[in-house]
């Protein structure tokens, strides 16, 4: 099965290229990285580093449009490069390439698959509540069992795609994604990742959590 390892990527610089090469080491897939706007020097740090690399297409937004956004404009070449099924990786090293081969395994009789981290002590103790208490709502909600909710390492095939596409721009793709999962009835598998957090404070705000949640009764109603 042809799949495309997406990597959005924002002001990431050098972990952006490490987390690259190591996709590279562990995954012989196409990887399509998307730098969503960079104001510092990561885009050309990419491009130094993998311009030749035949695996590696490097997209860029002129402006920054948020991950959501950079995660479309991923899909978008991943279908124009007739690829099957997609798998999406952080750049900021918080995901470690070696489960590609999982994903991978997986994706061949599952349509959707779902990273999860473990909820110990390696997760920041207000990242864990908020996790929890998200997993909790979406399940009363949308009937969706998930492990976590917040893990960006996912995969999926591109013939679901138009039923879990998301709205989000910016934080709250992953918790739409499943909610639109659950609305659909759309099976899932998990596969148990690394717990790693390089940057505790890095990511999702209370401020962003808060507007999640003011979207989800949108995700439960809409038709």
């Amino acid at each position: 099965m042809k799949i495309g390892i997406i990597v959005p990527e924002y002001n990431e610089g050098k972990r952006a290229v490490e987390t690259v090469n190591g996709i590279l080491n562990c995954s012989r897939n196409l990887i399509i990285v998307v730098d969503d706007g960079s104001d510092d020097n990561s885009y050309e740090l990419l491009k130094n580093s993998f311009d030749k690399e035949k695996r590696v297409i490097l997209l860029k937004h002129l402006i920054n449009l948020g991950k959501g956004a950079a995660m479309k404009t991923g899909i978008k070449m991943a279908k124009k490069r007739k690829m099957e099924a997609v798998v999406f990786i952080d750049a900021d090293g918080q995901h470690n390439p070696k489960h590609l081969v999982e994903f991978g395994k997986v994706l061949m009789n599952n349509d959707l698959v779902f990273g999860y981290r473990s909820m110990g002590a390696e997760m920041p103790v207000v990242r864990k509540l908020g996790n929890m208490f998200s997993i909790n709502l979406i399940k009363v909600l949308f009937k969706i069992n998930r492990s976590d909710l917040l893990c960006g390492y996912f995969g999926f095939k591109l013939k679901i795609y138009p039923k879990i596409k998301w709205t989000s721009g910016r934080y709250g793709v992953e918790t739409e994604i499943a909610a639109r999962a659950g609305k659909n009835n759309i099976e899932f598998k998990e596969v148990k990742v690394d717990t790693i957090y390089i940057d505790k404070y890095k990511g999702v705000t209370i401020f962003d959590a808060f507007k999640i949640l003011l979207k989800i009764p949108f995700w439960y109603f809409e038709k």
